[in-house]
């Protein structure tokens, strides 16, 4: 593939080193003569950031693991990765970034820039405090590793899916773990108040304490954080984990002339070429990941699908347009699972709130049932709630002990295709008693809602 002069052959250059900016670089070099340089801020190359919390909590072995590709293997594919390193400029007009004060001509661009940690206002000083760590690269994770060893009481600031997972690492290590919430419930954007409850009950459980609907004033300490100030109140915090949320990180793209859209991400177009602030779409220039702004299939309205699974996705995308087999990406309706202490957590599609934003009328199911027969060793709980849209399913959640990312693959299915309530009760469900019940909790749920449907009819 390598075959021609090595001054004809296209310049492909990624900036970022993350699920997008490495998996188009192996693919297009596997399948074309690209010349391939990528640039990476990051100080380490191809590892997984959603196992850096299991690493914290003791149940992967430690940060090695984690690690997917050397750099040396990058090297041996003919990709010139430059870990370590910062793109200061992209000039359109040129075809040219700039980085290390060196320009570098490309004729493919692909801007894979991720996202970067929210950090409250009132905290931004404080932040600046020793043992104050957002938790987005391996290597803070591996800073925050070597300050819990030293802690014994921490604060995590943020109850979505990164703070629920490290309070419960934090937890299991025998740390006093406070969890901060400005929302009244957890994992707002994931799942209902209802469900989310379930959650809190169980991380209460594991000896977590939550504190809901409270922004901290202050972190405090002199040197180290100290402790953290909530309403009147201080509590003392030896480590404080900032996790509130991301945003796209697009300087790079808007210094440019590259449009962002109303969410702060990146505009593109089904090809996921980029938006220009003239109202045209760059055909050179692709762009994936936590940066770019899509479309949600259910509101039609913009939206971040912040998921690696959706990054990998349209990694795929991009390689098929750079080598000439195009492809494209439609809305999302970005379904989730996490793994929370014991319990398997996962949502897809839209929940209440969102619906309520966006003026969409629902109609709920909720449903409880087990992961086993109830007579088989080992069966727990399982709750299923369905939202449907003029009895089509619009949004589901589902938390258990065993089975919920199953139940959320096939809830994505059911509503990219635009599934009825109807459809659902008359689904065929395996049985068998280690795996599950006779009669699946999503016929209860769908029969619930149903009978919400007939109330409302009559």
């Amino acid at each position: 593939m390598n075959d021609r002069d090595p001054a004809d052959r296209k310049k492909l250059i990624i900036i970022g080193g993350g699920a997008v900016g490495l998996a188009v670089a192996t693919s297009v070099k596997r399948h074309s003569d690209h010349d391939v340089l990528v640039f990476s801020s990051d100080s380490h190359a191809s590892y997984s950031q959603c196992g850096i919390p299991f690493v914290i909590a003791k149940e992967i072995s430690g940060f090695n693991s984690l690690l997917q590709r050397n750099k040396e293997f990058f090297e041996e594919a003919g990709i010139d990765l430059r870990i370590g390193t910062v793109v200061e400029s992209i000039d359109l007009a040129s075809r040219t970034v700039l980085a290390e004060g060196k320009e570098y001509r490309f004729d493919k661009l692909v801007i894979a820039t991720g996202s970067t940690p929210s950090i409250p206002e009132k905290l931004k000083s404080g932040a600046l405090l020793e043992n104050v760590f957002t938790v987005r690269t391996l290597e803070d994770g591996m800073r925050l590793e070597k300050a819990l060893q030293r802690a014994s009481s921490v604060a995590i600031i943020g109850g979505g899916a990164i703070g629920a997972e490290l309070a419960v690492a934090c937890s299991k290590r025998g740390l006093n773990t406070l969890l901060i919430n400005r929302s009244s419930s957890l994992l707002s954007h994931n799942i209902d108040p209802d469900m989310a409850d379930i959650v809190r009950e169980h991380l209460e459980s594991l000896g977590v304490q939550i504190l809901t609907d409270y922004t901290p004033q202050a972190l405090n300490g002199e040197g180290s954080v100290r402790s953290v100030t909530i309403g009147e109140k201080e509590f003392p915090a030896d480590v404080v984990i900032i996790s509130a949320g991301v945003n796209p990180e697009t300087k790079l793209a808007a210094d440019a002339g590259i449009a962002i859209g109303p969410t702060g991400g990146i505009i593109v177009n089904d090809d996921l070429q980029v938006k220009l602030t003239n109202g045209t779409f760059d055909h050179d220039i692709y762009c994936g990941g936590e940066c770019v702004q899509l479309q949600d299939l259910i509101t039609g309205r913009p939206m971040l699908s912040q998921l690696a699974s959706t990054a990998r996705r349209m990694a795929g995308v991009i390689r098929d347009n750079l080598i000439d087999e195009q492809s494209s990406f439609g809305p999302v309706i970005s379904p989730w699972v996490a793994l929370i202490g014991e319990l398997e957590v996962g949502t897809v599609g839209i929940t209440t709130r969102i619906a309520r934003l966006n003026g969409i009328d629902v109609v709920s199911g909720l449903a409880t049932g087990t992961t086993r027969a109830g007579y088989y060793p080992g069966s727990t709980q399982l709750y299923i709630k369905l939202l449907f849209r003029n009895r089509i399913l619009v949004g589901a959640q589902a938390i258990g002990g065993k089975g919920v990312k199953e139940r959320i693959d096939g809830f994505s299915l059911a509503i990219s295709k635009r599934t009825t309530v109807d459809e659902i009760l008359n689904m065929e469900t395996c049985y068998t008693p280690p795996l599950g019940t006779l009669v699946d909790p999503l016929t209860y749920a769908a029969k619930g809602a149903l009978r919400k449907m007939s109330k409302v009819r009559k």
